[in-house]
């Protein structure tokens, strides 16, 4: 395996004397990285060092972190391990615990290569990451932007094994001789990516064996033509801001329109992950009314449509804080919720197990998923509510019960079935009322 030349074509190395920081999980993907680096280094005068965030997430967490201490005490490369409440950090933000942990591992990398003086961070992305994200992409009926995949380059972050593929990996941890941890969750067939991973790339590889990489060159073609688009888009953009005089939306070409709006809402400090193509048509659809108006976008984006000008505006309106649910009643928000044991006469619109020591509502967070009953695998309550035709204000509003901080069941979508009682078993009734007409319903 030789990564020395790819490297060198995306200027990935850091000066001589200078520090590379590599991002450990200690799963295969980061132990291949981090020891080829460590060798690599020797040889190319630089020095080494591994960053590992501990999630808060998995029983096996504790495990990971030593084996990352471990591993990097034999390699004689500092070490640098950091603890973060992912979950808490996700409540906090209005976020999913996916787009939560993406965040603060990048935090902490950035914050430990200041610290490190490091001139790189290197993550160890592969040839098959990039192969499922493009797929993945393209399920969701993404545009140019998402079919790129990801950028070998990214400011100081490099991804070095980004057109190798994972066969070449285990061959290098087996010639090598390097042990390694796996996550548990990657074996969780609800979860799309490895869905994709495990069962739907075999067998399209069986129509063509080369599937990955002729994936991964279709991602560099459009990486180069998108970079273009952006350039073209971008010279439509106001020099600070976000407003846009309609006129000059009218001007550029109308493949372009869509693009222009997407750099525009990257002035604002929200993630993009919840924004499609749909969202997009709507809002050009707003700047065609002859009136004023707007539309509500996710993550509490609002386009305002006035005086032949579009502008992106954060909405100043506060979600209620997670609250602890007792017997009793609770004022939550606009909802009223009502706490108490099952009886056989009771009507609820929620019937959970019960089970656990805290019962809390928040609000539903992007990323939250349901496995509803009947239901072959668990869905996102994104997925849940547009299928209910519920609107994205109104799903950032529905309020989502959790005990002990695992999402049970979600008004108006169903209850995961993990929380669903048997006739055996004891159970919370939840009867939740409201005067306003937020789009939920009996679950």
């Amino acid at each position: 395996m030789d990564l020395l030349p790819w490297m060198r074509q995306w200027d990935m190395l850091p000066p001589a004397g200078g520090t590379m920081l590599c991002a450990v999980s200690g799963g295969r993907d980061s132990v291949c990285l981090l020891h080829y680096l460590v060798h690599l280094g020797q040889r190319e005068h630089f020095a080494v060092a591994a960053a590992h965030l501990h999630h808060g997430q998995r029983p096996t967490a504790e495990r990971d972190v030593a084996f990352v201490q471990e591993l990097c005490r034999q390699l004689e490369i500092p070490c640098v391990v950091e603890r973060a409440d992912v979950p808490g950090f996700a409540r906090c933000e209005g976020i999913g615990v996916e787009e939560a942990g993406r965040r603060l591992r990048y935090e902490f990398l950035f914050r430990t290569a200041r610290e490190l003086d490091a001139q790189r961070i290197a993550t160890a992305h592969h040839a098959d990451d990039q192969a499922e994200t493009v797929l993945l992409q393209l399920l969701r009926g993404t545009g140019p932007d998402g079919l790129s995949g990801i950028p070998p380059v990214r400011g100081m972050v490099v991804r070095p094994l980004l057109q190798t593929p994972r066969s070449q990996i285990e061959a290098y941890l087996l010639k090598h001789d390097l042990p390694h941890v796996e996550d548990e969750t990657n074996q969780d067939r609800s979860m799309a990516r490895n869905l994709l991973r495990l069962d739907l790339l075999p067998q399209l590889e069986q129509i063509n064996p080369a599937l990955r990489e002729n994936i991964c060159r279709a991602a560099d073609i459009l990486r180069e033509e998108n970079t273009y688009l952006n350039q073209l888009a971008a010279e439509y953009l106001p020099p600070t801001g976000t407003m846009i005089a309609g006129e000059v939306l009218q001007r550029a070409p109308k493949p372009l329109r869509p693009r222009i709006l997407r750099l525009l809402m990257d002035r604002l400090p929200v993630g993009k992950k919840d924004f499609g193509a749909a969202h997009y048509r709507s809002v050009l659809e707003l700047t065609e009314l002859p009136r004023e108006g707007e539309y509500h976008l996710p993550g509490g984006v609002l386009a305002q449509w006035s005086e032949g000008c579009l502008t992106f505006l954060l909405r100043e309106e506060s979600q209620p804080e997670e609250a602890v649910l007792t017997e009793g009643e609770l004022t939550w928000g606009p909802w009223q919720l009502r706490l108490q044991k099952s009886a056989p006469d009771l009507k609820a619109h929620l019937l959970l197990r019960r089970e656990g020591s805290t019962v809390t509502v928040r609000c539903a967070l992007p990323g939250d998923r349901l496995w509803l009953e009947g239901s072959r695998g668990s869905r996102s309550v994104k997925r849940l509510c547009v299928d209910r035709r519920i609107a994205p204000q109104a799903r950032d509003r529905l309020p989502a019960i959790c005990v002990d901080g695992r999402l049970a069941a979600v008004y108006g979508l169903g209850i995961d079935r993990a929380f669903v009682p048997t006739e055996k078993d004891e159970a919370w009734a939840i009867q939740i009322e409201t005067k306003e007409n937020v789009g939920g319903g009996k679950a």
